[in-house]
């Protein structure tokens, strides 16, 4: 004998209807906080640092990860069950644990290479073979948030439907918003992201500092702990307006090389575990353009 529903008002086609639209916009949002914390965060901050197109990152993330969220939010409404719901959203978890490797990584400088032609050929990302432990260790993290949020989707969603007040329809999102930008968090400062800034922040306040003290008298142990003397046989092509760009890597990260763009020159500066080492011109910006 089939078992009948508490409610019988959440089997109404109409409603199911609702849920489903509902299911949607509870997934893009799922996917939307998740790339804010992942992606939008850390373009904020390369965009406080002279990062060239620091948006460009978040903005591909956001597309992707708001696109499969809501498909998924859909299909886990669609089959009404929460343990089911888990498994799709569990699906989507390995299309954002994938993202978090490859989006910085593989389509980013892709990107690049077509919205600022000059950097192609002086970006040399290299996909080491440990990387895919890397999206492991992501969807390890990533899941136990992701499935969360899974199985509280049906009943929250419910709930939300009938609700007539706007927390209450607004509720669940919050909690998906929630649940992500803890996971976002941790995937922004425990992968790819953090080392990465970091390098590119060391350098960006050596360049301020030698712009800050250009033509006056400077301690010299002051310079040391600012690595000025990586410009030191450089410091002439040193101009205001630059912009960085990661152009390399090793497996670990320990040692990053950060491509500047100065107003006459391209330079690739070699920055270990987040002080800059030494840097070189290895092309004339006029002359690529």
């Amino acid at each position: 004998m089939k078992l009948q529903p508490l409610n019988p008002n959440l089997e109404r086609t109409d409603v199911l209807q609702v849920k489903r639209r509902y299911g949607i916009w509870f997934g893009a949002f799922l996917g939307l906080g998740l790339s804010i914390f992942a992606w939008g965060v850390d373009s904020y901050v390369l965009s406080l640092h002279h990062g060239l197109l620091p948006w460009l990152k978040f903005i591909i993330g956001a597309v992707i990860c708001t696109v499969t969220g809501g498909i998924a939010g859909w299909l886990a409404a669609r089959v009404n069950k929460s343990l089911v719901a888990v498994l799709v959203w569990l699906a989507a978890g390995s299309v954002f644990a994938w993202l978090t490797v490859n989006l910085p990584l593989v389509l980013l400088p892709e990107a690049l290479a077509v919205l600022e032609p000059q950097t192609d050929g002086l970006l040399h990302y290299i996909y080491f073979e440990n990387f895919g432990g890397r999206v492991l260790v992501a969807y390890t993290w990533l899941g136990i948030f992701i499935a969360m949020a899974g199985l509280l989707q049906i009943p929250m969603s419910d709930s939300a439907v009938f609700s007539t007040s706007f927390f209450g329809k607004l509720g669940p999102i919050f909690v998906s918003l929630i649940l992500m930008g803890i996971a976002g968090t941790m995937v922004d400062n425990g992968l790819i992201n953090e080392p990465l800034r970091g390098s590119s922040i060391a350098l960006d306040n050596t360049l301020r500092f030698i712009l800050d003290n250009r033509g006056r008298d400077v301690d010299p142990a002051e310079a040391r702990r600012m690595h000025t003397g990586a410009f030191r046989a450089i410091e002439e092509v040193v101009t205001p307006g630059y912009k960085l760009i990661v152009s390399g890597y090793d497996s670990e990260f320990v040692e990053v090389n950060v491509l500047v763009k100065f107003e006459a020159d391209w330079v690739e500066c070699q920055v270990v575990f987040n002080q800059p080492i030494s840097c070189k011109v290895i092309e004339t910006a006029v002359e690529s353009q």
